[in-house]
């Protein structure tokens, strides 16, 4: 895959792979909106990215091609500083292990805690673990592979879990959720759940308890303990016409209750808590520039500094960031904290159209860092300013 970078063009921290008078002005206007802003191109499109640990990141290439590379890059020196040290000597990723798959990649995740990745393709539909600095080299390996059942709706969806023995919740529909350990392949559990609805997302909720997303907007949680669903909720009755759905789960929180943002292909949010997923908390729709989008893109984060905080990617060439205080539980639409711009307005894809985000993701401490992937190879890494996100309303 590779990663490049041209010189530094400001002293933020901006650094550009293409120029042209549209992203020259664009640069100029953001400089007051970034704290960091780095661009780096990718020579294959990844839609997947994860973090190992505070300085590492995880990718790996889904476009076309025989071998698709799996990387763990290290972050530039400048970019690990508590606070902006100016201009640094290191600004480039490095590339700390890698490794090539048959397949493209697109799901992938770091096991915390252990030199280990899991990933799945949309075919073969079985889980993937990877070794990385397998036999004390700068290799990324695979190991073993852990059937999973395939779905003609989706691909295999993973979750992993950094327990004392690690494990991969995996699984295409719910009639096919299986929760696996990862040293040993050894299955820990079934979703003993007849339907074949397609699943959009699944997540952790800790070690025992696993939050699964349907595409059709069904919420389940499972206790691998016991068999069964332990509780589940809708939350497309109250978004009629929404095609298709994903989900994330704030796991670090000062609240007593887990929250969920649900996305919808339609670009509506809803906020639910563990207790009652089918009735809504809060709703919003969002704004985008495209129609309906597939969820093979559709990406919604928590951010793990700012407990308010949801961003949304795969809508359209941008990722939007929302601070969810103060909406309610009336569907209306609403204006994005902060907007990250820089793929729509730097890139161009091959065909000559604007490049679509394919994931994003918060640093694991730094409040307003991302790092974001678009269609057309660009990578981005930028730590956003904004006044009203240094209010307390912002944090739990």
């Amino acid at each position: 895959m590779g990663v490049t970078s041209a010189e530094v063009l400001q002293p933020l921290g901006f650094s550009l792979s293409r120029s042209s008078m549209e992203s020259e002005d664009w640069m100029l206007e953001s400089i007051s909106l970034y704290r960091d802003l780095h661009d780096f191109e990718l020579q294959e499109v990844t839609r997947v990215v994860d973090w190992s640990g505070d300085a590492g990141l995880c990718i790996a290439g889904s476009s076309g091609g025989r071998r698709h590379e799996i990387l763990q890059l290290l972050f530039p020196q400048k970019l690990l500083e508590q606070q902006n040290q100016g201009l640094c000597p290191e600004r480039d990723l490095k590339v700390q292990y890698g490794g090539f798959s048959q397949h493209p990649v697109y799901s992938l995740r770091h096991v915390p805690g252990r030199s280990l990745l899991a990933t799945t393709s949309p075919s073969p539909s079985h889980v993937q673990i990877w070794q990385i600095g397998a036999e004390d080299k700068d290799v990324i390996l695979p190991t073993t592979s852990i059937p999973s059942s395939p779905s003609k709706e989706t691909w295999t969806k993973i979750a992993v879990s950094g327990a004392a023995s690690p494990c991969v919740v995996h699984g295409s529909q719910v009639n096919g959720v299986n929760v696996t350990e990862i040293e040993t392949a050894r299955r820990l559990y079934t979703l003993a759940v007849s339907s074949s609805e397609a699943i959009g997302s699944l997540s952790f909720l800790d070690s025992s308890t696993v939050h699964l997303c349907c595409l059709s907007g069904r919420q389940i949680i499972a206790d691998i303990r016991q068999p069964g669903i332990a509780s589940e909720g809708n939350v497309a009755p109250n978004m009629p016409g929404d095609r298709q759905w994903v989900a994330t789960v704030q796991t670090d929180s000062q609240d007593t209750r887990t929250k969920i943002a649900s996305l919808s292909s339609e670009g509506h949010i809803t906020i639910t808590d563990t207790r009652d997923m089918g009735a809504p908390l809060k709703c919003a729709k969002v704004k985008s520039s495209n129609g309906p989008t597939p969820e093979d893109l559709m990406c919604i984060c928590w951010a793990p500094r700012l407990g308010n905080c949801v961003s949304v990617s795969g809508l359209d060439g941008t990722v939007h960031i929302y601070n969810t205080e103060p909406w309610d539980a009336v569907v209306k639409e609403v204006d994005a904290l902060f907007i990250h711009r820089g793929h729509s307005a730097m890139g161009q894809c091959e065909d000559g159209s604007v490049p679509m985000v394919t994931v994003h993701s918060w640093h694991p401490w730094k409040e307003r860092m991302l790092v974001s992937a678009a269609n057309d190879g660009s990578l981005h890494i930028w730590d956003w300013l904004d006044g009203p996100c240094r209010a307390d309303n912002c944090h739990n």
